[in-house]
């Protein structure tokens, strides 16, 4: 059975600043928008929550079992550019890290996720094959989103979109993994999924 996480837009349990956001196994309830930079010639270029603001990476929660990650993995992640002539597209690194958030080893190298990014929001899914990393009880898995150059680079702005509520839809964002594990998830109850004995309305 596969696992698949998806981009959240809170804050991980690690101890750090709002810049490393969570990587749940649960969608999300509004979308989020970042907003890259891209520069003439650009190459990689880290993702920012505002243009020029703090770069992101997503943390998975704690691993609650060991598990050797060796099989397919497939991001998809939803995206523009803001012209044709940015030439950009999005890539993904992958890292094992531990409890503290120190990264370990790569899983998988950044690598671009299929073509150019279009004009209009739209997802980017590309299957890889990882580097075979045994994951102790209480790593994390580490994403990490950049733009890098499809061609060459313009000046311009590059949007990724992540949070989404539904599959498919805008934010819809996610990586699979052929594993089946579990992590020590966050747990989201909002106010209408709450049923008491004397529930009213």
């Amino acid at each position: 059975m596969a696992t698949t996480l998806f981009l959240r837009d809170i804050a991980s349990t690690l101890n750090v600043p709002t810049a490393f956001k969570a990587a749940l196994q649960r969608r999300g309830r509004a979308a989020a928008t970042t907003t890259t930079n891209t520069s003439a010639s650009g190459t990689n270029l880290p993702i920012t929550d505002v243009a020029g603001g703090q770069q992101l990476s997503w943390f998975s929660e704690p691993l609650t079992t060991a598990v050797t990650i060796s099989g397919s993995i497939t991001p998809n992640i939803r995206c523009r550019e803001s012209a044709n002539t940015v030439n950009a597209g999005i890539a993904l690194a992958i890292e094992r890290a531990n409890n503290a958030g120190t990264v370990q080893s790569t899983v998988s190298a950044r690598a671009v996720i299929g073509a150019e990014a279009g004009t209009t929001e739209s997802a980017r899914t590309a299957a890889r094959t990882p580097t075979s990393t045994a994951f102790s009880v209480g790593d994390r898995i580490k994403f990490t989103l950049s733009v890098i150059n499809v061609g060459t680079m313009g000046a311009g702005t590059f949007n990724t979109y992540h949070d989404g509520p539904l599959a498919a839809g805008t934010g819809d964002s996610y990586v699979t993994f052929t594993e089946n594990f579990v992590t020590d998830e966050i747990i989201e109850v909002g106010a209408s999924e709450i049923r008491g004995a004397r529930f009213y309305g």
